[in-house]
């Protein structure tokens, strides 16, 4: 039986999907396909541990083998969709060796660009404005996804950090690691996987991009048997343009995460420029 030995945890739109599709491409790293979130939900945790390691059958000797499920990260929370509150000490009595990588970004922008996703895949209504999702009177249409919560990164990595040797965990800032030098983020992954950090990535494709029309936004909410049709409009019609809060919601969540940062630049043990406030969300999204 082939299990993983590092597993990318997350945060949620924080480059992941980016990281992993990059260590694809190496010869000494395996990873498998799309997220199993096995450790993250309640009903594929009950599943027999063979499930999980048939995701990996493809291996053929590679030094570094893997996962990405971002919401492995959200220790502690609470949510809909199955969540398990206990995901760390589920991914820690499985896997008590495995080496953790972490990728984080500003939490302000990836709020925004997590209610966004969430709007777009149907799962809350498109009429909904995001001041009203991330602050104002339909703020638990998020909280019960953890929209918010997950951006605490200090109160999570403290919780895996309780039960993995910090050494076992790579943490990676999203802003500079990913988006300014992705050939230096990669390189210290490499070096943190055991694998040859002198490899030449193919680092210009882009991932996990999602276009989706306004017209498709409402038929996946109110008509989810038209989600097909949905697909079809989105090749005939623009897309719709990625929805800002207004700056006075962006300096309330500014605000909101302001003490979590500093306790967060602590730990990992540098300041990130990137994420002083106050400035605009950011309208590039990145890798």
């Amino acid at each position: 039986m082939t299990l993983p030995n590092f597993l990318i945890i997350g945060a949620q739109k924080s480059g992941t999907s980016w990281l992993a599709d990059m260590l694809s491409q190496h010869p000494d790293v395996f990873v498998a396909r799309g997220e199993i979130h096995y450790f993250d939900k309640v009903q594929n945790f009950a599943r027999p541990l063979d499930w999980y390691a048939s995701h990996f059958e493809g291996v053929r000797g590679e030094r570094a083998v893997g996962e990405k499920s971002p919401d492995y990260l959200w220790a502690n929370g609470r949510g809909e969709e199955g969540h398990d509150p206990d995901v760390h000490r589920n991914l820690h009595g499985v896997l008590p060796g495995a080496k953790l990588v972490v990728s984080l970004r500003n939490p302000v922008d990836r709020a925004i660009s997590a209610a966004n996703h969430i709007v777009r895949s149907g799962r809350v209504s498109p009429r909904h404005e995001l001041d009203e999702l991330l602050v104002g009177d339909k703020r638990h249409l998020l909280a019960r996804r953890g929209v918010i919560d997950y951006g605490y990164y200090r109160r999570q990595l403290d919780a895996y950090q309780e039960l993995f040797d910090p050494a076992q965990m790579l943490v990676l800032v999203y802003e500079e690691d990913i988006v300014d030098d992705p050939a230096d983020g990669l390189r210290r992954t490499c070096e943190f996987l055991e694998v040859d950090p002198d490899f030449e990535f193919v680092t210009e494709r882009r991932v996990n991009e999602m276009r989706s029309s306004l017209l498709s936004l409402y038929a996946r909410y109110y008509l989810p048997p038209a989600r097909g049709l949905a697909r079809r409009l989105d090749r005939r019609l623009p897309p719709a343009r990625p929805r800002r809060p207004s700056p006075e919601t962006v300096r309330r969540l500014e605000e909101l995460f302001a003490e979590e940062n500093e306790r967060l630049f602590e730990i990992i043990g540098r300041r990130v420029g990137a994420w002083e406030p106050t400035r605009e969300p950011e309208r590039s999204s990145g890798p």
